[in-house]
């Protein structure tokens, strides 16, 4: 999986609202944004500490590397060792960076994170068919179930032009889909969306899916020059029920062969679900630092103690 080029990555931060300039890190310049929080409903974590979490993200005390509603698209790079203070021109009191792998770095704290799942594209592979070919028996049987129950679910490219149209709608179903998943990211939606099709115009692709003409589901990607990065899902519980999150990914899959892209990034979550569909693990990894000796004694007990990856089985659709 290689990142998104950094001229259309860095557009792309600094139209976020919450974008809060580059800092220096490792020598490298890099967008930062102030931390949002899109529900703080006190389900996973207290109320008290999460408004407290809000007011700080606002003043800027705690900073992102990227921004959390564009995760996977390019990463900081910091060798493992490094003193994170010494190689930051930041002034804020807490810095989070989603590394690739689990670098560890002097006083900081390294917390390990969902892997991205990246389908490598073959080169053998000129349609969907030839995909499905390359699959065992039993993994190309659940793939023509999926097809099968989601058949009934008509895929529409949602055009940019009409955004005002659909976004609302696709903005509620993915707020939806994300109510169990996450807690960091905007909680005005329909402006993060509006904010990728404003900035990545034609790269930004949506399709919408359709039962008796009513909107129940949608899928976006952000194209690239090399890849495929999905970014956005959103469905209803009964569009859920009749698999069309498989069927929206696979759909995803299906445009990457036909674009000929070497890979199509799949995203976060859903792990063993997604490599079914033959997409492998990059694994990653949040950096925290924090300058004051005892929040980071805090943050240190909290991974240590708390924090858990929710547990996950790989599979291998492919033959041989």
């Amino acid at each position: 999986m290689k990142p998104l080029d950094f001229q259309s990555f860095q557009q792309l931060q600094s139209a976020f609202a919450n974008y809060d300039g580059n800092i220096t890190v490792g020598g490298q310049s890099f967008p930062f944004s102030n931390i949002e929080l899109s529900k703080p409903t006190g389900k996973y974590v207290s109320r008290a500490i999460l408004r407290l979490a809000t007011i700080l993200g606002s003043k800027g005390f705690v900073q992102y590397a990227g921004n959390t509603c564009s995760p996977g698209l390019h990463f900081p790079e910091v060798e493992k060792g490094t003193n994170l203070a010494a190689v930051t021109n930041s002034t804020c009191g807490v810095i989070i960076m989603n590394v690739l792998g689990t670098p560890q770095l002097k006083d900081a704290i390294t917390v390990i994170a969902e892997p991205f799942m990246n389908l490598t594209i073959q080169p053998e592979w000129n349609h969907f068919d030839d995909y499905l070919h390359a699959m065992s028996s039993k993994y190309r049987v659940r793939t023509n179930k999926v097809l099968s129950t989601s058949q009934d679910y008509q895929a529409k490219e949602l055009k940019h032009t009409e955004a005002n149209e659909w976004i609302p709608q696709c903005a509620q179903m993915l707020g939806h889909t994300l109510k169990d998943k996450t807690l960091a990211i905007s909680p005005k939606l329909s402006t993060m969306l509006h904010t990728f099709v404003r900035t990545m115009k034609d790269k930004f692709k949506v399709w919408g899916y359709y039962h008796n003409e009513k909107l129940c589901g949608f899928i976006s990607a952000i194209e690239s020059e090399h890849g495929l990065y999905a970014m956005h899902l959103g469905l209803t519980d009964d569009a859920a029920k009749d698999q069309l999150y498989q069927r929206m990914m696979y759909d995803v899959i299906a445009f990457g062969i036909e674009q000929k892209d070497e890979f199509v990034c799949l995203g976060r979550t859903a792990t063993e679900i997604k490599s079914t569909m033959g997409a492998t693990p990059i694994e990653n990894s949040y950096v925290l630092y924090a300058k004051n000796k005892l929040l980071r004694s805090m943050i240190n007990l909290y991974a240590k103690r708390f924090h858990r990856v929710k547990p996950y089985q790989l599979r291998n659709p492919f033959k041989g």
